[in-house]
């Protein structure tokens, strides 16, 4: 009989225990983060080029000097591997292309990996521990243009440069990997496929920073399709989820705004980082350029909150860099498009005025224009005086409020300045106290002057 009690008791314990385990592992379950099994989804980036290939052949050339003799090679061979990959009409042609792209390394270099050790307190001890922090560094530059070999025109250039500098202890990256920075932009972004667990060997490091550039190229030439892996914010907002991984964002972005806000700001910044997620998808996937602007910058606004509510979430950092890129992108094809519209316009104004020397003069000058055809007759029937007139708002006015979020969402002044001058309406409160409130917020000089400059236009 007392045996029989023993191992009751035995058992007891044991269920005990196992309560008890269950109870403690339970709100670590459910606490807000990545977690440590992570969940990812792809995101796929489709970018319209900013520029046009000639014909459907190329010529690749790489120059160098003073350069270890594989980066111009691998240059060369990833270019064109990823030119044919996204645009299949594409061959490449040394002996007659009908465009040539010409690359030259400028500087390339991977400093020895520098170790600093530190003390640290880690989780469940009581005296500091040693912990050894390396960091990792690598710059590519390349200056690049395509010309059309018929015409000598050129259709493309840039300097573009690409950076990686990360730092990694026993736990793997301390940072956010690779970033790269436009030339000619304010503008820096994190590229590529997920978070680096592994300091990357000099091999790696160079193909890392080789397969950046290689992409810039590309984005501007042809019609890009990339996959970018996304971790999602896990916990309560696991619920949700589902949504993301079946490609449903405008579902999923709905369910999160209008679910109750986590208890804690640290907790709902996951919430606002899931948003910014779906936002950014939407925006990737649209058709129409200014919607796609539109939703890139409603992710970067919710990046930016969750930024702010977890500084040290280094998660958080990679999106909001990523959608500059776009943004950027989308703005190169707005300015475009605007002097696409401006050289038409002053085309047909020309022709009515000057004839049909004027108007085969001024077709030259505008591909896009509908003179193009050399005919007086059809430009001169375009009333001059539409590209005058002031489109009618299609949407809410930009307040002062909207410009505050853009900033502290932290993003680049150039793309702020832009959304205040395209604002279908502005409603400005540029009064001392309005004033003085933006200056308190962070917004100030060239913003706080285009904000002024457009309210002007609006109020004259």
């Amino acid at each position: 009989m007392s045996g029989s009690v023993r191992i009751s008791r035995s058992v007891l314990f044991w269920l005990l225990c196992i309560g008890a385990f269950c109870a403690l592992s339970a709100p670590a379950a459910l606490a807000q983060g990545f977690g440590s099994t992570k969940k990812k989804v792809v995101l796929h980036r489709k970018l319209p080029p900013t520029a046009h290939l000639s014909g459907s052949t190329f010529k690749v050339e790489v120059n160098a000097h003073g350069i270890q003799q594989d980066v111009p090679e691998d240059l060369k061979s990833m270019l064109e591997t990823e030119l044919m990959k996204d645009d299949a009409r594409l061959r490449q042609d040394d002996r007659n292309p009908d465009t040539v792209i010409v690359c030259t390394v400028t500087q390339y270099s991977q400093p020895t990996p520098q170790s600093t050790t530190s003390q640290q307190y880690q989780l469940g001890s009581k005296k500091p521990q040693n912990v050894t922090v390396t960091r990792y560094t690598g710059l590519l530059t390349v200056s690049y243009q395509a010309t059309d070999r018929h015409s000598g025109r050129t259709v493309d250039s840039a300097n573009l440069t690409s950076k990686y500098d990360d730092e990694f202890d026993q736990g793997g990256s301390t940072s956010h990997g690779l970033m790269h920075t436009i030339t000619g932009h304010v503008n820096s972004t994190i590229h590529g496929k997920g978070e680096a667990d592994t300091p990357p060997s000099p091999a790696e490091l160079k193909n890392k920073m080789l397969n950046d550039v290689v992409h810039q190229i590309a984005s501007r030439l042809v019609n890009t399709d990339e996959g970018v892996e996304v971790l999602l914010a896990r916990g309560k907002l696991d619920d949700w989820n589902n949504y993301a991984e079946n490609a449903r964002w405008s579902d999923y972005v709905e369910k999160l705004e209008t679910m109750t806000p986590l208890p804690g700001k640290e907790d709902d910044a996951y919430r606002l980082y899931n948003i910014g997620v779906g936002y950014e998808a939407m925006g990737y996937a649209a058709e129409d350029q200014k919607a796609a602007k539109k939703n890139l910058q409603d992710a970067a606004i919710n990046y930016g909150k969750a930024v702010d509510g977890k500084p040290s979430e280094k998660y958080f950092l990679q999106p909001q860099n990523r959608i500059e890129t776009a943004l950027v992108h989308y703005k190169q094809l707005q300015d475009q498009n605007s002097g696409t519209v401006s050289a038409s316009a002053g085309s047909s104004s020309t022709s009515s005025d000057r004839g049909s020397a004027s108007t085969k003069s001024s077709s030259t000058r505008s591909t896009h224009s509908a003179s193009s055809s050399g005919s007086t007759q059809t430009a001169s029937a375009k009333p001059p005086a539409s590209s005058s007139t002031p489109a009618k708002p299609t949407g809410p006015p930009l307040t002062n409020e909207q410009v505050i979020k853009l900033v502290k969402a932290n993003v680049d002044e150039e793309n702020v300045i832009d959304t205040i001058r395209h604002a279908p309406a502005v409603n400005f409160d540029l009064s001392v106290d309005g004033v003085v409130n933006l200056a308190n917020n962070g917004v100030k000089g060239k913003i706080l002057t285009a904000m002024k400059s457009r309210a002007r236009q609006t109020h004259p």
